[in-house]
């Protein structure tokens, strides 16, 4: 499976994927430090950095399309602008990036908040045009859990969510765990720096 990544990040999907045989054919990221990751660990992968410039970029052929466009506007803890945000924009552009490419697979990831960001409009958007590209989609969604104890009930049906608009607790992030990341990321904050 050969695949292209965008808003890489330090390219988490490599790392799962790299053990089942799958390729990378490029990523695009534009942060200084994830950069820096990239070269270090996959020296030989192009990174094309901004991806609102995929226009420009090279023709690959890619077996399927991933990326995380950044959460900011969708999330319940942010302002929620949505696709009127220039952040929450970058979901379309990554669209173009499909259109460009036209992978037989396409994995888009995002924050819960996104389907009920403008009463569902903007996710509702979102599944339009990757309808109008000629894709179809999973109507389930499942998260993860934030707790110590995952279940059944951190599964939420699309349409549960659409329909009544609003975001379930199990959605947010108790303190507990917000002050778990951050002390994680602390501890860990070396083992991460570009050497």
């Amino acid at each position: 499976m050969k695949y292209g990544s965008v808003c890489s990040g330090i390219e988490a999907a490599t790392v799962a994927w790299h053990p089942l045989g799958w390729q990378p054919q490029f990523f695009s990221e534009i942060e200084k430090f994830p950069c820096k990751v990239l070269q270090h660990h996959f020296p030989s992968v192009p990174n094309l950095g901004d991806m609102t410039k995929f226009k420009e970029w090279p023709d690959v052929g890619i077996d399927l399309l991933v990326g995380g466009t950044p959460c900011q506007a969708f999330s319940v803890a942010g302002l929620r602008q949505g696709l009127a945000d220039p952040r929450g924009n970058l979901a379309l552009v990554y669209l173009g990036v499909v259109d460009k490419y036209r992978p037989r697979w396409v994995v888009w990831e995002n924050v819960p908040g996104v389907l009920s960001s403008s009463g569902g409009r903007d996710f509702g958007a979102f599944l339009g045009a990757l309808g109008e590209l000629g894709y179809q989609w999973a109507t389930e969604c499942l998260t993860l859990s934030t707790s110590e104890y995952p279940s059944a009930a951190a599964a939420s049906s699309l349409s549960d969510i659409l329909e009544t608009g609003e975001v379930p607790q199990q959605y947010y992030l108790s303190a507990r765990a917000c002050q778990g990341v951050l002390n994680r990321a602390e501890k860990e904050a070396d083992h991460f720096r570009p050497r």
